[in-house]
C-alpha cells in the first residue's frame, strides 16, 4: 500500500511539478520571472500540459514511474544551470546586465584628437571585450554584433555644479570627456531623440581669440567635408558667447586606444581596408582644397561601419591661410613630414606622408619614425629615415600596400602621392569602369576587409 501511495504521488504530483518548474526557467531564461506565464493563454496551456502528464503518470506502469521522474529531475537541474549562465538567479529576475558596449579601461585620450591633453575631444565612442569598469572620458565599445541602427550605448559622467543644462537648444545629458580647452557632453536636441557629441570650449578661454577661432575653423571644414569616412557636422552655433559644435555620435574608438589594448593589427585585409578607406577620406578634404595637417592614429576612430577621419582643428586652407604663428608648425611630431620642419608650403603631399605613417602604426603599433627624444625623431624624418622593422610589418601582410607606403615616405614631396584622390589610385585599378562604379568598388572592398578586424 505505502509503495503504491508513494508510486501515485511521483506520477501525477511530483513529476508534473518538475516539468512545470523546468518550463519556468527556460521561458524566464532572459526575461522576467513573471513572463513565462504573462498571459491567460499561456497559463491555461502550461497548467493543462501538467495536468496531462499527471494523467499520463498515473497510466504508467509502476516500473517506468521512478525513471521518468529520475529523468525529470535531471532537466530541472540542467535548466536552472542554463538560467544561471545567462546570468538569471535561480527562481528570480535577470540580473543586470551591462550596458550595450562597456567602458575601456586605460584610455588614454577623452576624444578624436584629445592627446594628453587634447585641444578638443571629438565625437566619443563605443568594441567588445569584457566587461571593465567605466571611467571618466574612456571611449566605449559597442559589441559587433549591436543592433543595426541602435544608438551606441556611450559611458558618461553627470554634470558637474555649475555645468549649464543646455547649450544651443542641446539638452546635455551628461559629460563624455574633457581635453586641455573643451569638453565634449552627450546630448540631445530638446523635443528629439538622437543623441549627439556635443563640442565646446571651456568657459574660462572664451577670451582666447586664437582658440575661437580654430574652433570656427573646425566648425567650417567639417561642415564641408564629405561623410565618407570622415565624423558628420550636424549642427554649430555660438549660444551667450559660447560656440558649439553637434557631431554624430560614433561608435568604436581610436586607433591609438585600440591598437594599446590590443596591439597591432593581424589582418591583412583590415589593414588594407583601413589604408582605402583613409585615403577617400583624405581625397575629399584635399578636394576641398583642405590639408589636414594632423592626421594621427587618435584622430581616427575605428568604427563598426569603418574608419573615420576626425579632428579637423588645424586644417589649412591651400590659400595659405595658416592658422598658427608664424614659425610655429601644426601637426604631432612623429607623423610630420619633412617640409613641415622647413618654410615650404605644406600641402597634400604632408598627409599622405601622414597616412603613411598611421597604417604603418596599424600594422607595427608605433609611427616608423618613434624615437627617445624630440631630436633624434626629426633626425629621422629628415635624415635616417624610417625604421626598417616598422615598415617590414607592413610588408609581411600587405606587400602591395608596403609598396605604396614606400612611396608616401618619399623624403621629396613631388615624388609622393600627389593626394588622397592619386593614393586611392595608387591603391586600386582604374580598368575600364567609371568612377561612381569604381569607387563603389572600393567601398565594398573597404566594408569586406573592416569585418575581418576584431574590434
Amino acid at each position: 500500500m505505502d509503495q503504491y501511495v508513494v508510486t501515485v504521488a511521483l506520477a501525477a504530483v511530483v513529476w508534473p511539478l518538475l516539468w512545470l518548474r523546468t518550463q519556468r526557467n527556460l521561458l524566464s531564461t532572459g526575461a522576467p520571472a513573471r513572463s513565462w506565464t504573462s498571459s491567460p493563454r499561456g497559463r491555461f496551456r502550461l497548467g493543462g500540459l501538467a495536468a496531462l502528464r499527471g494523467a499520463l503518470g498515473l497510466l504508467l506502469p509502476t516500473g517506468l514511474v521512478p525513471a521518468a521522474v529520475t529523468c525529470q529531475v535531471v532537466a530541472y537541474v540542467a535548466s536552472r544551470k542554463y538560467q544561471a549562465g545567462a546570468g538569471i538567479p535561480a527562481g528570480g529576475d535577470p540580473a543586470p546586465r551591462p550596458t550595450t558596449g562597456q567602458a575601456v579601461a586605460d584610455a588614454p585620450t577623452v576624444g578624436p584628437g584629445a592627446a594628453a591633453p587634447a585641444p578638443l575631444a571629438g565625437p566619443i565612442a563605443p568594441l567588445a571585450e569584457p566587461p571593465r569598469p567605466a571611467r571618466p572620458g574612456a571611449y566605449v565599445p559597442t559589441r559587433p554584433d549591436a543592433v543595426a541602427g541602435a544608438v551606441p550605448a556611450i559611458a558618461h559622467q553627470p554634470l558637474r555644479p555649475g555645468e549649464p543644462g543646455t547649450i544651443g537648444g542641446y539638452q546635455l545629458l551628461g559629460r563624455i570627456g574633457a581635453g586641455g580647452m573643451g569638453t565634449v557632453y552627450l546630448a540631445r536636441r530638446e523635443g528629439a531623440a538622437t543623441q549627439v557629441a556635443l563640442k565646446t570650449i571651456n568657459p574660462e578661454l572664451l577670451d582666447n581669440a586664437d582658440l575661437l577661432r580654430r574652433f570656427q575653423r573646425e566648425s567650417e571644414v567639417l561642415s564641408m567635408v564629405p561623410g565618407a569616412y570622415t565624423a558628420r557636422v550636424l549642427d554649430s552655433g555660438i549660444d551667450a558667447g559660447r560656440p558649439y559644435l553637434a557631431m554624430e555620435l560614433l561608435d568604436g574608438r581610436p586607433l591609438d586606444v585600440h591598437l594599446g589594448e590590443h596591439g597591432p593589427t593581424r589582418a591583412p585585409d583590415a589593414l588594407r581596408a583601413l589604408a582605402l578607406a583613409l585615403a577617400v577620406a583624405l581625397s575629399g578634404v584635399h578636394r576641398l582644397g583642405l590639408v589636414h595637417r594632423d592626421l594621427k592614429p587618435a584622430n581616427i576612430m575605428l568604427s563598426t561601419a569603418g574608419p573615420r577621419l576626425l579632428d579637423f582643428g588645424i586644417a589649412d586652407l591651400l590659400d595659405g591661410t595658416r592658422l598658427t604663428r608664424t614659425g610655429v608648425g601644426p601637426g604631432t611630431l612623429t607623423y610630420m613630414a619633412p617640409e613641415q620642419f622647413g618654410e615650404e608650403r605644406v600641402g597634400p603631399a604632408a598627409d599622405v606622408w601622414a597616412w603613411a605613417c598611421c597604417v604603418v602604426c596599424a600594422a607595427h603599433g608605433t609611427s616608423p619614425f618613434a624615437a627617445t627624444g624630440a631630436g633624434a625623431v626629426i633626425r629621422r624624418i629628415v635624415d635616417t629615415g624610417p625604421e626598417p622593422a616598422a615598415l617590414a610589418a607592413v610588408h609581411a601582410l600587405a606587400p602591395e600596400l608596403a609598396a605604396a607606403v614606400g612611396r608616401a615616405l618619399a623624403t621629396d614631396p613631388a615624388a609622393r602621392p600627389s593626394d588622397g584622390a592619386a593614393l586611392v589610385d595608387l591603391l586600386t585599378s582604374r580598368g575600364t569602369h567609371h568612377e561612381p562604379a569604381r569607387m563603389e568598388t572600393v567601398r565594398e572592398e573597404i566594408t569586406r576587409g573592416w569585418r575581418t578586424l576584431s574590434l
